[in-house]
């Protein structure tokens, strides 16, 4: 059975065909809203309201209409889609902001360990003790180094590690200690010798590297 005029309705009920007018238009918008919140392509829109002008659109199915022109839309809540927010009424997708990165964490101490090497000898060490003891002749004590020449010292000098980084001290043995070439003397301290390639304790020459 074909659905009343809404114009004819609206005449019967004494109400100007302004007002119809105002009633189909109404009708056709909310089709068209229906179309777009169900993600439907725009001809769909359009054909609903052409619908709507021919005479279907009847007192209940304007009701329908209203009601369903805004009720929420399982799509209108959906997430956003690879960076895109959804979009209302068929515009551009709304692009995030970029959120701000992290700032850089603290760079993380060397941990590799250390090599003496030259003349027969090979030392490796790391940063397991504090402090380690160059010595000519071992005596079977934790931390000791052993360079076995006449020339160096019982003890020499000390080595000290702390956060990747390495130092030494000579302890005044007769025949000296050598840093790049340079003498250290006792009354220096410990000096830092991270960066440092060469040690020469008494004759013996040493180049100092990373393990």
């Amino acid at each position: 059975m074909m659905g009343f005029d809404l114009a004819a309705l609206l005449g019967a009920l004494g109400l100007g065909s302004a007002f119809a007018l105002v009633g189909v238009v109404l009708a056709g918008w909310m089709c068209w809203r229906i179309a777009d919140k169900a993600g439907l392509p725009g001809w769909t829109g359009l054909g609903a309201i052409l619908l709507t002008l021919t005479g279907i659109g009847s007192l209940v199915s304007l009701i329908l209409l209203w009601v369903f022109a805004f009720m929420r839309w399982p799509r209108d809540g959906a997430p956003a889609v690879a960076g895109f927010a959804p979009s209302s009424g068929g515009g551009a997708p709304v692009v995030p902001p970029t959120p701000a990165l992290p700032p850089p964490s603290k760079a993380l101490a060397d941990r590799r360990g250390w090599k003496l090497t030259g003349n027969g000898v090979a030392l490796a060490f790391d940063d397991a003790q504090s402090a380690y003891l160059l010595t000519g002749q071992g005596s079977g004590a934790p931390g000791e180094l052993v360079v076995a020449d006449s020339s160096v010292g019982r003890p020499h000098a000390r080595l000290l590690t702390a956060g990747g980084r390495l130092g030494l001290e000579d302890l005044g043995a007769p025949g000296g200690t050598f840093v790049d070439g340079a003498r250290l003397l006792p009354a220096h301290g410990p000096r830092d010798i991270t960066a440092v390639r060469a040690l020469k304790l008494g004759n013996v020459v040493l180049a100092l590297s990373r393990s």
